[in-house]
């Protein structure tokens, strides 16, 4: 599971790989300065004591040999160094100070000698230097490692030769540096051990969540999820790619939604055409129905008129029925063809003025015959100066449909009342009949092709159904509406014009 998550996550892999740069650069460095406090501490600790060197060998010019003996016990004390001070003839000069360092030789003969002034290194190596401390049994031996001494010439007021003044720093402080460090050291590691997990878990979180952030947002997209923003304010490469992600993410949104839309309107479209499919499909069925019957009979009556069979022998009579059967198919077809030519855009539906109120006097007037013929009554109550703006043949058809349906389906003597005028501040007209009701039911299909509400479809109870749905379209394309409901007494249509 951890190498899984290491090898799988972002973050720990840059916290890992931070980590250990940072513990790197910090062993490095500790190491640096472990190696560079020696070092650096001898060379601090020389050049301060070069310099109280120079102070002293100021002094001692301005006194006799004879009192620079406290001088150098104060240059001792204040400095931490050993000093020793050489005559002419290099060997000890007689000064009268209790802490300068005077040389024990295992060669009597041998003399300390120096190059001159500066830095005097690893001259006495072999040299045991002893404190004068007032006795023999109590003076104090140091022997001299090889280590930096330096050498400076001293002239005193009282003397003319040269003396030479030697100065040794002494290590021990050195030493307890450096071995403090290293007391140190295991603590200082732990410190950088821990400052380094925290400076790497700081930097991994800095860079790496906003990276995982994004990748969760492209997660996102790849879901096709645009309901978010990253607001991304960082001005590096992050900052650019959370600003392109809203970028796109807003386009692809709005390209999907366009895309939706489309798709939509594509199905609308497929639906409406499988709508009119189906109406074809119900509209070509229902005329070879419509077509069957009266062929049928057609044929029937001219074979046995011209076999002479039974009551076909009166063929006056029943070549009369054929004729009225073909008139029938041909009243039929003639509707199929203006319902097809309409449907299809082929009629061109004219913009010009129509009296509404003259155009139903003469349709009145070509229907009189077959009221007067069925004994129905007619009475008509119709406003001058209604006009609407049509096509006046096609009006002429609606109104004749709705006298036609009107008388067929009323009984005789049934009253056919007609209205003309302005109804709720527009053009329209009424055409009811009294003496019957139509279902409840059949009244939301009547406008539909080939619909009748009498299902046996006999001739003698009505038309073949198309009269309603011809109205319907004709009224559409006029902008007009035609809704049929039951009254008291009977049943009502009523027409609105815009």
């Amino acid at each position: 599971m951890l190498r899984k998550s290491f090898g799988e996550s972002l973050t720990a892999r840059v916290f890992l790989i931070t980590a250990i740069i940072l513990l790197c650069a910090g062993a490095i460095t500790f190491g640096l300065i472990a190696w560079a406090t020696p070092i650096t501490y001898t060379a601090v600790i020389n050049e301060d004591l070069e310099r109280q060197v120079n102070a002293l060998v100021g002094r001692m010019e301005e006194t006799i040999l004879e009192d620079c003996g406290p001088l150098l016990d104060e240059f001792i004390r204040t400095s931490g160094a050993d000093a020793m001070l050489a005559g002419p003839d290099g060997m000890a000069a007689d000064t009268s100070s209790l802490l300068a360092l005077r040389p024990v030789y295992e060669d009597t003969s041998t003399a300390v000698t120096a190059a001159g002034d500066g830095i005097y290194d690893g001259a006495y190596s072999a040299v045991t230097w002893a404190a004068d401390t007032g006795g023999g049994e109590n003076a104090v031996t140091v022997t001299m490692s090889e280590q930096t001494t330096i050498t400076a010439d001293v002239r005193f007021a009282d003397q003319t030769e040269l003396y030479t003044l030697y100065v040794t720093p002494r290590m021990e402080a050195e030493n307890l540096a450096v071995r403090a460090l290293v007391q140190m050291a295991p603590w200082l590691l732990l410190v950088l051990l821990v400052l380094s997990l925290l400076c790497a878990f700081v930097y991994s979180r800095y860079i790496t969540r906003p990276i995982v952030r994004l990748s969760g947002i492209a997660g996102k997209m790849a879901e096709l999820d645009f309901n978010w923003e990253c607001g991304e304010q960082r001005r590096d490469e992050i900052g650019k790619l959370g600003r392109s992600l809203d970028q796109m993410s807003r386009r692809l949104s709005t390209a999907l939604q366009e895309l939706e839309a489309a798709n939509d309107a594509l199905r609308g479209e497929v639906e409406q055409e499988r709508e009119l499919d189906r109406r074809r499909m119900a509209f070509f069925s229902a005329v070879s129905h419509e077509l069957k019957t009266p062929v049928t009979i057609l044929k029937g009556q001219l074979t046995g008129m011209l076999e002479g069979v039974g009551v076909y022998r009166n063929r006056d009579k029943y070549l009369l029925r054929s004729l009225q059967a073909t008139g029938r198919m041909e009243n039929l077809i003639q509707e199929m063809l203006t319902i097809s030519r309409m449907e299809s855009g082929a009629v061109t539906v004219r913009q010009e003025p129509v009296e509404l109120s003259a155009l139903i006097k003469g349709q009145l007037m070509f229907y009189s015959g077959l009221l007067e013929q069925r004994g129905q009554q007619l009475t008509s109550s119709l406003s001058p100066e209604v006009t609407v703006t049509g096509d006046a043949s096609l009006l002429g058809k609606v109104i004749g449909n709705l006298l036609s349906n009107a008388s067929c389906y009323s009984p005789e003597k049934a009253q056919i009342r007609v209205w003309c005028g302005r109804l709720q501040g527009r053009p329209g007209l009424t055409v009811e009949n009294s003496g019957g009701h139509i279902r409840k039911e059949a009244l939301p299909h009547l406008f539909e092709a080939f619909y009748r509400e009498e299902g046996s479809r006999n001739r003698s109870t009505g038309g073949n159904g198309l009269g309603l749905y011809l109205v319907k379209m004709i009224l559409e394309r006029h902008h007009a509406s035609c809704a049929i409901e039951n009254t008291e007494d009977g049943v009502r249509a009523t027409v609105l014009f815009e």
